[in-house]
């Protein structure tokens, strides 16, 4: 039976081989005898899949024969069938060479293989050794120093490393694979970022150290790691911590960060009053892992730094957020998240959080307690959790990806005008972001630490941490709260937008400060004052000659849902609510057009008719 499936090989693979041109080796013609060898080709000890490799048989240095590996279906192999002719029946020494016609290389083998006439030899393994082309690290010491080379130079981006010795890793760099031998390790040290563009092989958690501030980009599978996170301990309210864990669903019970005087909590938004919070010494049965994407809140009365170990997530992850309509309209749709890779993550358009049920920025908490307001431009950092908004229940996307974001995912561009806003005193210091835009604002947090202030955007009465206005709304409530008196410097920095008016008014002190003229305003405050405090008065210079009001016609006002609207030469009209979203918008032609507003609630809207000569913003009141 095995003579006849082996002639069946053989005439369907010589069937498939003789397809194959442009032999690299030419056999010599007219030997009488005949063998037959079927194999695959190994390099070293790895069974290839290619159809670019041609092996040749030799005696001495004439070619006996030569073939391709061809793809054989039945047994889901790359096999080669060899012909190998002779003038002598038997007797014969013969040796194989490996021709890859993708590299241009030669292997040689230290195989060898009697002739006899009329023999056919299956499940043969041609094996070949591949020269050794990679860099090793082989005198414990820095990456950086050449001398721990072999071969005295430093890796490049195309070069293969093994690290056979201890390794400090104290620059960036970029490297084709790396494997870490058995028993030693690589350490990547705070700062640093090691790119691993192929295969990355290390099979023990303590061969792959990567310190806290450290970042691998790599998307391998099945790599062990261990990666550091530093801790402060707890004292007066200072060195609290939202964590998350790069390793696939590490347990939590016995690692680093259930030691000591600890407290571990989990945030679930769907819990009411006050118990959001789930701590993990509550014995929840279900808190047993660090989930994936999950953000935990940490604190430890030791200063140390405890470690994620096991194996490091390698893809794109997914995590269900909740939406609950809460009770006291606060809070509702926060989810503590977290990075869940080795390298950093950001938020926003084109990053490796993007979804457009999120509001716009995030918070990450100080070690002070203080939640920081933060934006697409700032960086998520390993082991770091992260408080983020949605609108909605979702199905959260995070991809393995450390490109910066573009834009907020809630629609706001990177070219739109911005105000970021800042507040700082002896007390501490707080930030808010205004975007001249569509988008989903930013919900102002509480802070743990009760003594720093806070700085925020009242719109429709509600606070903002991150707002969004259309660009005709000329002025704004910036609301200030803080419980220490103390003195407080007020500054704000204009990102991608011109204004020809910006001040400040204080309303305690009556002060009006030209913002375009001074960049900061310093005051004093007593403490536990009107949080209504300032008074934002702007006007952006949109660059569009301003048309009269009398050329433009909105009719009728108020309207029930349809209006009429008459220009000359109309291009576009935009209708926008009091939060500055697009509630409608068309491009149009001719100078009279008819807008429908049927799915909108009453209230007062804005509309912006932009026309080939310039352009006019008109307020409407919509009543059904």
């Amino acid at each position: 039976m095995k003579e006849v499936l082996l002639t069946v090989i053989s005439v369907m693979v010589m069937g498939l081989s003789m397809a194959q041109q442009n032999h690299y080796w030419t056999p010599i013609s007219g030997n009488q005898y005949n063998m037959s060898v079927f194999g695959v080709v190994l390099i070293n000890g790895v069974e290839q899949q290619s159809t670019a490799l041609e092996v040749g048989a030799f005696c001495g240095e004439e070619c006996r024969g030569s073939d391709f590996a061809q793809y054989f279906l039945p047994l889901n192999q790359y096999l080669v069938p060899l012909n190998i002719r002779s003038n002598v029946a038997s007797g014969e020494i013969i040796t194989f060479r490996l021709y890859n016609h993708n590299t241009d290389q030669i292997l040689e083998s230290n195989q060898t293989l009697t002739y006899d006439q009329g023999m056919s030899v299956s499940d043969y393994q041609f094996e070949f050794v591949a020269p050794d082309t990679g860099y090793h690290f082989v005198t414990e010491g820095n990456w950086s120093e050449v001398n721990n080379w072999s071969g005295n130079a430093l890796p490049g981006t195309e070069d293969e490393v093994f690290i056979d010795a201890p390794c400090n890793f104290d620059q960036n760099a970029i490297v084709a694979a790396l494997t870490v031998s058995d028993g030693q390790s690589i350490t990547l040290q705070a700062g640093k970022t090691l790119t691993v563009s192929g295969t990355l092989t290390n099979t023990d958690n303590v061969g792959l150290i990567i310190k806290d501030g450290a970042q691998l980009v790599n998307a391998s599978a099945n790599v062990g790691a261990t990666v550091e996170k530093v801790i402060t301990g707890y004292v007066d309210e200072n060195g609290w911590y939202t964590i998350s864990s790069p390793m696939n669903e590490m347990a939590i019970v016995g690692s680093d960060f259930v030691t000591g005087d600890y407290d571990l909590y989990r945030y679930n938004e769907s819990n009411l009053y006050n118990e959001e919070w789930e701590n993990y010494k509550a014995d929840f049965d279900d808190f047993t892992t660090f989930e994936n994407v999950r953000g935990y809140l940490y604190a430890n009365y030791s200063s140390f730094s405890p470690a994620f170990v096991g194996t490091l997530n390698n893809a794109d992850l997914t995590y269900s957020l909740s939406y609950t309509d809460r009770p006291d309209d606060c809070l509702d749709g926060f989810n503590l998240i977290g990075n869940p890779f080795p390298h950093v993550i950001y938020k926003g358009c084109g990053g490796a959080i993007d979804n457009a049920s999120l509001a716009s920025g995030y918070y990450k908490l100080a070690n002070s307690g203080a939640w920081e307001v933060c934006t697409y431009e700032d960086a998520i950092q390993p082991g770091q959790g992260i408080m983020v908004k949605t609108i909605a229940v979702t199905e959260l996307s995070v991809a393995k990806s450390n490109v910066v974001s573009s834009s907020e995912s809630g629609g706001a561009k990177s070219f739109v005008p911005s105000l970021d806003l800042n507040v700082s005193g002896t007390s501490g210091s707080d930030r808010a972001v205004v975007y001249f835009s569509r988008g989903i604002g930013l919900d102002k947090m509480s802070n743990f630490a009760v003594n720093t202030p806070a700085l925020y955007i009242r719109q429709d009465g509600k606070d903002f941490a991150i707002a969004h206005f259309s660009q005709e709304v000329e002025t704004m409530d910036l609301m200030f709260k803080n419980i220490q008196p103390g003195m407080f410097t007020f500054s704000v920095s204009i990102n991608d937008t011109s204004f020809n008016y910006l001040h400040l008014v204080d309303r305690i002190t009556g002060t009006n400060v030209d913002m375009l003229q001074q960049s900061n305003y310093t005051f004093h405050a007593a403490g536990n004052e009107n949080e209504d405090r300032f008074r934002l008065e702007f006007k952006v210079e949109t660059g569009v000659e301003e048309l009269e009001a009398g050329e433009v016609m909105v009719y009728p006002n108020p309207t029930t849902a349809r209006f009429t609207v008459e220009a000359t030469e109309m291009t576009h009209v935009s209708v926008f609510n009091t939060l500055g979203q697009v509630v409608y918008e068309a491009n149009c032609e001719g100078n009279v057009t008819e807008i429908n507003l049927s799915n909108v609630e009453t209230g007062i809207y804005m509309v912006r008719i932009d026309t080939k000569t310039g352009s006019v913003t008109k307020r409407i009141t919509v009543i059904k």
